[in-house]
């Protein structure tokens, strides 16, 4: 009686996902034939932290003018692994304990991925 209940149980849960995988490509293969012309999500709202985004191309003529420094606010043995150019390790448990030793006249970007 165990086994049967078991058994069953394991038909159904595959029936399910089954399903759903299917309903999954049915709205991918939908959404890839929709026509061009719909309208555009909105753009998603802005982080909570009120901070400003940058794009990477912007960071870049930033930097190559000398009017940033960036920060990598990861665990310093990922920065010791890669980091982008000219950052500096900062992570960010430490950030406030060395506010003090970042410039004033400058952009200061912190990254973490």
């Amino acid at each position: 009686m165990r086994s049967l209940t078991l058994l069953t149980l394991t038909a159904v849960l595959s029936l399910i996902a089954l399903a759903a995988c299917n309903s999954n490509e049915n709205l991918l293969s939908q959404n890839s034939s929709a026509p061009a012309n719909r309208t555009a999500t909105p753009p998603p709202p802005p982080p909570t932290d009120n901070a400003k985004r940058i794009a990477a191309d912007e960071l870049h003529k930033l930097w190559s003018s000398n009017q940033v420094l960036i920060i990598d606010t990861r665990a310093e043995s990922a920065y010791q692994q890669e980091h982008i150019k000219g950052s500096i390790s900062v992570p960010t448990g430490t950030v406030l304990q060395r506010i003090d030793e970042l410039p004033r006249d400058k952009m200061i970007v912190a990254y973490c991925t």
